[in-house]
């Protein structure tokens, strides 16, 4: 019985507006901390299947980057994407640069990428955006094999949904939540 409901929930969900909170339809400036409580409020109605679909596409980054799988982040981002990962990455786009970029910056560590509070918003039957928290241990290799560089923040992504229906980020902000913590050597091969 819960395999022939999911078809109808998705046909009735995307029949249905989300009403979203955010200040523009499509945010893709930073949002500031103290805002994300009040354009988070629980949905008035919710595209579940959506929802589930981008949670699951957000668990392969992850993957992709521990794993040092780069060329699989092209099942996370559009072709076309903009990733601003904040200094020393900055702004990089399109995925290409988005792969190249994140293999060269984790070249000399092994990582471990942990999720933690989450919000996705369905906008509209075609668009998403979402905010994930997050903590990122990068372990040192060789002589800093003891060592660690821990990353907290969010990842604040704007979705789209493609043409066979799977969900891609299209932007995304990393935005810090601290300074990274520990031996920031641990970069340097």
């Amino acid at each position: 019985m819960h395999l022939t409901l999911l078809p109808l929930l998705s046909l009735t969900s995307t029949t249905i507006a989300t009403i979203s909170r955010f200040p523009n339809p499509i945010e893709t400036d930073v949002i500031p901390l103290h805002t994300l409580p009040t354009i988070f409020p629980p949905p008035i109605t919710a595209d579940a299947v959506s929802v589930e679909a981008i949670r699951q596409t957000l668990a392969l980054y992850p993957f992709a980057i521990d794993g040092k799988n780069f060329a699989a982040l092209s099942q996370v981002f559009t072709s076309d994407a903009v990733a601003n990962y904040s200094a020393p990455l900055n702004v990089l786009s399109p995925l290409s640069d988005i792969q190249k970029t994140l293999s060269a910056s984790l070249a000399c560590v092994t990582t471990q990428h942990l999720y933690g509070t989450q919000l996705i918003d369905i906008v509209s039957p075609f668009s998403a955006q979402s905010v994930t928290y997050f903590q990122a241990a990068h372990f040192g290799t060789g002589n800093l094999a003891k060592e660690v560089a821990t990353a907290h923040g969010q990842y604040q992504d704007v979705w789209a949904r493609q043409r066979d229906g799977t969900w891609r980020i299209v932007h995304r902000n990393l935005v810090y939540m601290s300074e990274v913590l520990g031996n920031p050597m641990v970069f340097v091969c």
